[in-house]
């Protein structure tokens, strides 16, 4: 499991740093240790925190696939299309895609990183779990 979290820290460390976008400079958020959060910041955690979420998804469908194919139980079905519509919100809301879509971005839209880490805490669990 933390190798997962670590694939999808690097994707989205990565992903956040290379990303190409201009907002004016303005405070935003809460000052954090003597500095003052601007969009772009608060744009590159939510992607890494995106991407991590993403990746222990990507985790779960191969478990829960791999556990389909040995039983063919309907509920593992029923969890595998749960997991593929997860990870398909997850797709949707990623910044990236929404760059990819239009270079015009706003940061009221974007979601709170708590959000983002009681997702992959979720998700974590859920995988640890499944493990067992």
């Amino acid at each position: 499991m933390p190798i997962v979290i670590l694939i999808g820290a690097f994707v989205g460390i990565a992903s956040a740093l290379n990303l190409r976008v201009e907002f004016p400079r303005t405070d935003f958020g809460p000052p954090v240790s003597g500095q003052n959060f601007g969009p772009l910041e608060f744009l590159q955690y939510h992607i890494v925190l995106s991407m991590i979420g993403m990746t222990i998804l990507v985790a779960l469908i191969v478990v829960y696939s791999r556990s389909y194919i040995q039983t063919r139980a309907n509920f593992m079905f029923g969890l595998l299309v749960v997991l593929f519509a997860l990870l398909l919100h997850g797709l949707l809301q990623n910044p990236l895609v929404h760059l990819m879509i239009s270079s015009n971005l706003e940061a009221e839209n974007f979601y709170s990183p708590v959000s983002d880490v009681f997702t992959i805490v979720a998700y974590a669990v859920f995988l640890y779990l499944s493990l067992e």
